[in-house]
């Protein structure tokens, strides 16, 4: 286990996590790291930006998928490398929610 990896798992006891939420998180950043074939510390937020592009285009992952994957990878700079400024990245589409009182936007005269 690699030094970082190590000290993110402290960082996540430390804050009390869930073991759950503890291994999505790792999972988040060592993806990360796989994905740009270079250690996460030494990635930049150009490359974080094309990163979460191909979860949402070519991978085509869910928003709750990405979401995870962007708070894990946000803990990873803010809390165990102690940087700042990694947020500005959102991934995923939000979807139109239908009219409560019937099947569609387009027919609701409600709203």
């Amino acid at each position: 286990m690699t030094e970082l990896r190590q000290r993110m798992l402290e960082d996540l006891r430390l804050r009390g996590l869930a073991p759950r939420t503890q291994e999505a998180y790792v999972r988040a950043v060592r993806q990360l790291a796989a994905h740009c074939h270079k250690p996460p510390d030494q990635i930049s937020e150009e490359e974080l930006r094309q990163y979460f592009l191909h979860l949402s285009d070519v991978k085509q992952v869910s928003r709750s998928t990405c979401t995870i994957a962007l708070t894990g990878i946000k803990f990873f700079y803010q809390h165990t490398l102690r940087r700042a400024g990694r947020s500005s990245i959102w991934c995923g589409r939000r979807k139109r929610r239908n009219c409560p009182w019937c099947s569609a936007w387009a027919r609701c005269s409600a709203s």
